[in-house]
């Protein structure tokens, strides 16, 4: 008996490191869409406040109490984070966050007395560098010393937030409180992006509790033997093939489609693309 349990515990592991292997890979892809835009420590705070709510549900279906307690050893946080996270929700958590330390400088710059106009009330054009009231201060005091005064600068120039001016002294002035460093496109492809993956984990975790008949059809087909020569046909052919599914897909929502808004209605949706040779390095042959 003892020897069943420990290769039981063994063959967890070996899942455990098999998902995280392949976890880091999915990890990797989000954190390309929003590095500069999302910072760390906020996506972090996303994360904590997921696992406490996931876990909550997880306990609540399986019958059991969702106690402080148990979410903590599911989750690996501490009761007392565990309990502040409980006692806020998602969209709080989120609302809270200064997504990427140039909010935050900006979110100082325009609401905090110290930096800003005696007379006015507006963020006070600050000499960049120095102690008191200057910009060095204030990246300081919102972002931290890990980082220069000159990159700070170079980043709110880049997104034409601030200007700098040169009279007596150098200063910089804030013409903008709404700090974007993507482009709109690149934002709605972001986001487009993302709800296409969450689609595709949300039929995954459909199927692994489904029974066969009420599964989803939810598959890939491919090859790791193309000629990069031949890929460029290789696409346009796809794309045509795709361009017909979608053409029938429509027709197929459309028919099935309701004409009015209803309670008690549901989502559906199908969904398409092509994938391989964005990144070959990581679709070695397993």
């Amino acid at each position: 008996m003892p020897s069943v349990v420990m290769n039981n515990n063994l063959n967890q592991q070996d899942d455990a490191k098999s998902i995280t292997h392949f976890l880091s890979r999915v990890f990797r892809k989000v954190v390309r869409l929003v590095i500069g835009t999302v910072s760390l420590p906020a996506l972090y705070d996303i994360l904590k406040a997921l696992y406490v709510e996931e876990a909550q549900r997880k306990l609540e279906r399986e019958g059991s109490r969702p106690t402080k307690s148990a979410i903590a050893l599911m989750t690996g946080l501490d009761t007392r984070v565990v309990s502040s996270l409980m006692a806020e929700n998602l969209e709080t958590t989120i609302q809270n966050q200064n997504v990427n330390p140039e909010h935050a400088l900006i979110d100082m710059w325009s609401s905090d007395p110290f930096f800003q106009d005696s007379e006015t009330g507006e963020p006070a054009a600050l000499p960049i560098v120095g102690k008191g009231k200057t910009f060095q201060t204030l990246v300081l005091r919102s972002i931290g010393r890990n980082i220069t005064v000159k990159t700070v600068i170079g980043r709110l120039l880049a997104s034409r937030n601030i200007r700098v001016t040169q009279e007596d002294v150098e200063k910089v002035e804030l013409l903008s409180m709404l700090y974007s460093p993507i482009s709109d496109d690149r934002a709605k492809q972001t986001e487009v992006g993302l709800i296409e993956a969450s689609r595709v984990l949300s039929a995954v975790i459909h199927n692994m509790s489904a029974t066969e008949e009420t599964r989803v059809p939810q598959q890939g087909r491919w090859t790791y033997r193309l000629s990069p020569e031949r890929y460029i046909e290789f696409r346009s052919r796809a794309r045509d093939l795709l361009d017909k599914h979608i053409k029938e897909g429509e027709s197929l929502l459309e028919e099935f489609e309701e004409a009015t808004k209803k309670d008690g209605q549901v989502t559906v949706g199908i969904g398409w693309y092509q994938w391989g040779d964005h990144e070959p390095e990581e679709e070695e042959v397993e």
